[in-house]
């Protein structure tokens, strides 16, 4: 929003015009909600969002903060703004803003609005709230998919989820006549994009997949495979019909509970990051990870010694995650899709973040990153007695003194819990 207007007031009826520029008889303007604890937990301290300071919004005279964007970071300013929405848009001053148009507001409930006798009417509709949805793009697609008649819905953001999910569920529109569309961007680089005809080109099958894929290689719930992005294991995802019909059962209820489900599903899922690595064939992340190290780093006899001041300058990030590690990324990817994959429903999923690879500590979630030791114990008692060694002044070698700071500096960066890759949408 530009310009932003001085009162609490002008903001709101000014979003209602921005809202309502675009020619429809129906708007759902739908919010996020803010509970605690989250999976968003993680992304809102990357974004420094706050929860600490209350605000409360008096009336529509009220003046806004000064820095206005700023205030916007913290989530209880946030939520007061949109309880400030849903009673402003009820007032019979909101009458000229309305008209002949159907407004709805979907945050704890979804509020309707409509005029009648040149007045507000105001109502729940208790058949398009959903409390147990907390993101936007979830109660989106929730909208849409209840409605039983035929229409075209022009969805309007700037997220790449929304638009994964909503190929995820075209299947489950009630009119097969209906046709969605995303608006995207702004100005001169404003455009549609027919999301039903791309779903007519990538085909069911596809599209179906693509909530999985997306929360396994990388999206706000979940780290990215460190400079892989989303266009590779895209490609090579359409080209394996194998890759899609496990993507597309991530999120079922069997795949949260039964192990030997979990297994058989997994191995497709190691054969397909091995491949995303550039190691096809191989169903164990670990071998590839071991392959991957030795095409660099063999010695060509057994005679040969090895060359350790190579092997300091190799880049771990370059190797795909181990397979305990892995594990967990599969598990985070299966809960989220869980909630997206269900999300036409009013309670998307059943499950819990905990075991699903998050751990609650101080009623906030955090990522559960493997099970087990960092190293194999042998490898850990020797780089231990290593650094002992030094400290002790045992040995002066140069090339062992930069080994145990090299490990120490490793493990400092494993125990902080650092992201192995960047998320990448």
């Amino acid at each position: 929003m530009k310009n932003v207007p001085k009162t609490f007031g002008g903001i709101s009826k000014k979003m209602l015009l921005l809202v309502t520029q675009f020619a429809a008889t129906r708007y759902d303007v739908i919010f996020d909600q803010y509970l605690s604890p989250s999976i968003k937990d993680y992304e809102r301290d990357l974004r420094r969002e706050s929860t600490q300071l209350d605000f409360n919004i008096t009336g529509p005279d009220q003046v806004r903060p000064s820095d206005f964007l700023k205030e916007l970071k913290n989530i209880h300013f946030k939520e007061a703004l949109v309880e400030f929405f849903i009673q402003h848009w009820a007032s019979d001053e909101m009458v000229p803003f309305v008209e002949n148009k159907h407004i709805l507001i979907n945050f704890k409930q979804c509020h309707s609005y409509v005029v009648d006798d040149n007045k507000i009417v105001s109502t729940v509709d208790d058949s398009l709230s959903c409390p147990e949805h907390e993101e936007a793009d979830t109660k989106i697609v929730f909208h849409i998919c209840n409605i039983d008649v035929q229409a075209n819905f022009v969805v309007r953001c700037s997220d790449t989820d929304i638009a994964i999910i909503m190929l995820g569920h075209m299947h489950n529109l009630k009119d097969d006549g209906s046709n969605v569309w995303l608006n995207a961007g702004t100005g001169n680089n404003q455009r549609y994009i027919n999301l039903t005809k791309v779903y007519e080109n990538l085909g069911s099958t596809l599209c179906r997949s693509l909530p999985g894929f997306h929360a396994l290689t990388g999206c706000d719930y979940n780290p990215a495979f460190f400079k892989k992005g989303k266009q590779r294991p895209f490609k090579i995802l359409m080209k394996r019909p194998e890759y899609q019909q496990a993507l597309m059962h991530f999120g079922d209820p069997e795949l949260l509970t039964d192990e030997h489900r979990q297994e058989d599903i997994f191995k497709t899922i190691q054969k397909f990051i091995c491949e995303i690595y550039s190691v096809p064939d191989t169903y164990d992340v670990n071998a590839a990870r071991l392959q991957l190290f030795l095409n660099n780093y063999s010695v060509s006899n057994i005679n040969e010694e090895f060359n350790r001041k190579n092997s300091k300058n190799f880049d771990a990030s370059s190797l795909p995650p181990c397979k305990t590690e892995l594990f967990q990324q599969f598990l985070r990817a299966n809960y989220i899709s869980s909630i997206w994959n269900y999300a036409h429903e009013k309670q998307p999923t059943i499950f819990t973040p905990e075991q699903n690879g998050w751990r609650l500590e101080e009623n906030q979630f955090h990522f559960h990153w493997f099970d087990g030791d960092q190293l194999p114990r042998d490898v850990g008692e020797s780089l231990q007695q290593s650094e002992e060694d030094v400290s002790n002044n045992i040995t002066d070698d140069d090339e062992d003194d930069d080994l145990v700071g090299q490990y120490r500096d490793w493990l400092n960066d494993e125990n902080s819990n650092n992201c192995y890759g960047d998320c990448d949408d």
